[in-house]
């Protein structure tokens, strides 16, 4: 179904200031500077695995959205939610709800300032957010030369949902932090901010490694190379223990929720400085190239391509 381009193309064309439909937010301009929005929804049935609770899934549907600001670089000031029941709904979900709503708002430093409610048939959270910036980093604007770039490892998501809904094998200490990564995802506000300065191009990874890749080539017109994958620590023990592959739980699994992104080669030793001292790290993994909307890995001399698959919503 082609449900984001019908709804494009009823908005029509935008004043010249505005961010064009499709990035990570939406972007308009005001007095204060640029306005920067952002909405994003999670439903039960889809995006909320067996063992997570009410709380959380309230925490996450606001995280789904400060990851796309920090992806942008952009601070968010405050956020709205629209929250559908079931009519069974007991009091303490309802409790737990508003607890998850509250972890998030101090989490993050944003103020919730309303909503709505409604009756339906699944749980169904949208959150709304606004922030104001100088400078949004887009998806498009990286150039050949450019450092590919992730802040963090990816594979745990995926490995945790295995764990969680199909019994999975894992050590403990790999269980939780995996567990972890899927009932309380994390996105790194601050490191966000602090590697904006830098960035040429960014999103954020909900959708999956390959996925945003394949993303920031398309819209800056390059290809990229990459020299590595950025797999977390015991996800290839996780895989071989459970007879997996490890690609597609890297590569193409998604809900990291960390920032993939570009930056100019003279920069990054200054980016990856930034990224420490705002308490994270900065990956390089590889480099863009003048072969557009090619995307391969380079390993022991061997070119793999890497094709655009990952979480895929309704088109």
């Amino acid at each position: 179904m082609g449900v984001i381009r019908s709804i494009a193309r009823a908005a029509g064309r935008l004043p010249k200031n505005y961010a064009r439909i499709g990035d990570d937010v939406a972007v308009f301009p005001s007095r204060r500077g640029d306005v920067v929005f952002k909405t994003d929804m999670l439903v039960e049935h889809t995006d909320v695995p067996a063992g997570m609770t009410y709380r959380q899934a309230a925490r996450k549907t606001v995280s789904m959205c400060v990851s796309d600001f920090a992806a942008k670089g952009v601070r968010p000031e405050a956020f709205m939610v629209s929250v559908g029941l079931r009519r069974d709904v007991g009091q303490s979900q309802v409790d737990g709800l508003a607890a998850g709503l509250r972890d998030a708002s101090r989490k993050w430093e944003i103020h919730l300032v309303g909503g709505d409610t409604n009756e339906a048939e699944e749980l169904v959270i949208d959150c709304a957010m606004i922030g104001f910036a100088q400078r949004v980093v887009r998806r498009r604007g990286a150039s050949p030369g450019d450092v590919l770039v992730v802040s963090g490892p990816f594979g745990f998501p995926p490995a945790g949902l295995r764990i969680l809904t199909a019994g999975a094998k894992a050590s403990p200490g790999f269980s939780r932090k995996a567990v972890r990564s899927v009932l309380e995802p994390a996105p790194d506000l601050d490191v966000g901010l602090a590697l904006a300065p830098f960035l040429t191009s960014s999103m954020d990874s909900s959708d999956g490694l390959a996925r945003s890749i394949h993303t920031l080539a398309r819209e800056s017109g390059v290809g990229f190379e990459l020299a590595r994958l950025p797999m977390g620590d015991g996800v290839g023990t996780f895989a071989a223990a459970n007879g997996l592959d490890p690609w597609p739980l890297v590569v193409e699994g998604g809900e990291e929720y960390v920032i993939v992104g570009t930056v100019r080669k003279a920069d990054l030793d200054e980016a990856s400085g930034a990224a420490r001292k705002a308490g994270g790290r900065l990956i390089p993994i590889g480099s863009a190239t003048e072969r557009k909307g090619t995307v391969v890995l380079r390993e022991r001399g061997v070119m793999r391509a890497v094709r655009d698959e990952g979480w895929t919503h309704l088109r």
